[in-house]
């Protein structure tokens, strides 16, 4: 059932009005509202009902301005919460209006927090209400005192002083909040707890205020045992004596810390990602440091940081576009901040990437479980225009003291750890070691020795085989680039290929293996008469360079080779990155005669209307759909039907991954057209390649 909310909108445009009532709706409150939308319908509608919130638009047209309406609520001492919808180039105004008044301000571009605000308002509303009456009570009747103090402590900070301000009582939340132990604070005067932000004028005026038998209320910043800062808001209650004297204060106090920190983040604008209003990178490390002091106080709520990262997003910004990426990322931020606990505090770290500090595991086992648990809820399917979005995330856990004893050290571990789940098995969770630290330490002197080792021509292109089925032979390579490092040996691709697309490194091997390529078709075709073409990997920077197409037409110019002997291979997710720009860069090279092979086929999220459009050749199916392949399976079906849509669009298809005799037996009777894998070969060197094609007679079966 949708919570009620009465709600007092002062907003001229009625557009306006509509969305922020849809944004209430849909974060499940059921709104009963009046607008205001000229000055003087305003003293009538105020006294209409009891509101729980004022909402007011900063673009109020009329003579009466927003000074005028706090002021009238002021006058009257009405106490509703009144919330400014605003620009952020008039928060400095609406700031100005805080210290008359407003309660809070909102993002008028996004909304975002206006959900949040509202029930926190509400909350506020009615403690504040409940503390007055609460109060009103206690001046009345000592002798009820008791039953007061019951219901006080269970929502309520509280002390009680003597006539002289020395503590005489402190409830459990008041330890809590202070850091400080019942035996710490009782005998003490409040100026334990250091209170800033107040002049020596101000604090005689308290005092006077209270010693004459009036209620005092205001908002006072302690500080805790260990160094850090809290708000209170405060009532302070004298009593008196029959005699007319000051016997005991009772202290009511409502921490507002949290809403203190969103004042400063709207005076700062540092502390808040700006598209999902969660916590930044530095108010996130401010808030580990927190817990991590908290727990050395108390030994309780073992700090541990879980580092999120969304698997292959950028496939959703390619096709979908950034637009539509940076609104899946909002719904995404949600159903995070949704699934983990009240207690957590969930961060954007930027682009795709998430933080949670949790505090209530006892074990990094039970963290590790709770991520698991996290991972899996995340993945449930994003309902998104008109397309079903399935996301999959990676994880890495640091806990405090084994991965460091400070919050830098420990997120940045975390991220260490994420990074090793993506590389070993993505979404997955990994706990933070030292190995990690070490192949970290690898990979970073694998970067500073990828420039220098194109100068020094440390590169070679391997070749695989490809087979064709039907006429029994050797009919194509693919062409694979290696690196032989002085001192490591032979680095991995899976090392060095995504750095070298991060540095822009990528365009220059691509450039070295198209050359190297040609340059072995050309020398099988006039030693051998073997003509083959040689099948090479563009990553998306170099085929979204418009120069692809003119060092094609340069190698065939220099060299001799026929445009045939050459093949580009692309992902499916780069092909439907922007159609506009892939199609007229893939038919130029169609037109000269290269052929155009589509990578990885069945694994992106590309559709038969786009797929028919591509001005392809040939599909290779990626080696997962051959796993688990029995006749009649539906694994089978499955395989059986890619091959039959490939064939029914025109295109040859290559099955990748073929390791055993049975899997080759099966491919050929499910009419497949080419296979590549280590049943024929692993990747071989230019001699290797020569002279396995002098000696190769076939498929032994």
């Amino acid at each position: 059932m949708a919570s009620p909310l009465s709600l007092l909108i002062i907003e001229s445009d009625s557009s306006e009005v509509f969305r922020l009532i849809r944004e209430v709706k849909a974060n499940g409150f059921s709104p009963l509202y009046q607008v205001v939308s000229k000055a003087e319908e305003w003293e009538e509608k105020i006294e209409e009902e009891d509101w729980d919130v004022i909402l007011c638009g900063m673009n109020w047209p009329d003579e009466k301005t927003i000074h005028d309406f706090l002021r009238f609520l002021k006058d009257r001492q009405i106490d509703i919460p009144f919330l400014l919808i605003a620009e952020k180039s008039k928060y400095e105004t609406a700031l100005q209006m805080m210290k008359e008044g407003a309660a809070d301000i909102i993002d008028h571009s996004t909304l975002f927090r206006l959900p949040h605000v509202l029930e926190r308002e509400r909350r506020e509303l009615v403690f504040r209400r409940e503390k007055e009456i609460t109060a009103n009570y206690l001046e009345q009747s000592l002798k009820e005192i008791q039953v007061q103090k019951f219901a006080l402590d269970q929502a309520n900070i509280v002390s009680t002083t003597d006539a002289n301000g020395i503590i005489t009582y402190v409830n459990d939340k008041f330890i809590q909040a202070s850091g400080y132990s019942k035996e710490e604070l009782i005998g003490q005067s409040h100026r334990i707890l250091k209170s800033q932000d107040r002049t020596k004028e101000e604090w005689y005026d308290l005092w006077e205020t209270i010693q004459n038998g009036k209620v005092w209320k205001g908002e006072i910043r302690n500080t805790k045992k260990d160094g850090t800062s809290f708000w209170v808001e405060t009532t302070i209650v004298p009593f008196s004596a029959e005699d007319g004297s000051i016997f005991q204060y009772i202290a009511i106090h409502n921490e507002i810390t949290n809403r203190k920190l969103a004042e400063e983040q709207l005076t700062h604008d540092a502390f808040y990602d700006s598209l999902t209003e969660l916590p930044n990178r530095a108010l996130f490390l401010a808030r580990v440091e927190q817990k991590i002091s908290e727990y050395n106080l108390f030994q309780k709520g073992f700090p541990i940081v879980f580092s999120i990262n969304i698997d292959n997003f950028k496939r959703i910004n390619h096709s979908l576009g950034n637009e539509s990426g940076d609104e899946i990322l909002v719904i995404y931020a949600k159903r995070l901040l949704k699934l983990c606990d009240p207690s957590a505090i969930v961060t954007r770290l930027g682009a795709d990437s998430f933080a949670v500090l949790v505090t209530d595991c006892f074990s990094i086992e039970e963290g590790t479980e709770i991520a698991n648990k996290l991972l899996e809820n995340l993945k449930e399917i994003i309902p998104f225009q008109g397309y079903e979005i399935f996301l999959t995330a990676s994880c890495g856990i640091a806990s405090y003291g084994m991965a460091g004893k400070d919050g830098e050290n420990i997120l940045k571990n975390a991220e260490i750890a994420m990074f090793h789940s993506k590389s070993s098995k993505v979404g997955t969770v990994s706990v933070f070691n030292q190995r990690m630290q070490e192949k970290i330490n690898y990979q970073l002197e694998i970067q500073n020795d990828l420039k220098k080792a194109i100068e020094k021509n440390e590169f070679i292109v391997y070749y695989q085989p490809i087979f064709d089925l039907a006429a029994n032979e050797i009919c194509h390579w693919e062409a694979l680039i290696r690196w032989r490092h002085p001192k490591k040996g032979m680095v991995s691709p899976t090392d060095f290929i995504p750095m070298a697309e991060d540095s822009g490194l990528i365009v220059s091997l691509t450039k070295f293996v198209l050359e190297e390529s040609a340059l072995f078709a050309k020398k099988m075709r006039e030693e051998s008469n073997y003509k083959f073409s040689v099948a090479v990997n563009l990553s998306p920077q170099v085929f979204l360079d418009q120069n692809i197409f003119h060092w094609v037409v340069d190698i065939q110019q220099r060299l001799g080779v026929p445009y045939e002997c050459l093949q580009v291979e692309i992902t499916e997710s780069l092909a439907m990155k922007n159609l506009s720009e892939t199609i007229p860069i893939l038919s130029n090279l169609k037109d000269i005669g290269v052929k155009i092979a589509l990578d990885d086929f069945g694994t992106g999220y590309s559709s038969l209307a786009y797929l028919e459009k591509l001005p392809l050749s040939t599909v290779k199916i990626d080696k997962s759909f051959l796993n688990n392949v029995i006749p009649g399976s539906k694994e089978a079906i499955l395989l059986v039907s890619i091959i039959h849509m490939a064939h029914g669009l025109g295109y040859k298809v290559v099955a990748e991954g073929v390791e055993d005799i049975s899997q080759f037996h099966l491919l050929r009777e499910y009419e497949c057209d080419l296979i590549q894998g280590y049943l024929l070969s692993k990747p071989l060197s230019l001699e290797d390649a020569v002279s396995f094609l002098e000696n190769f007679t076939g498929i032994q079966e």
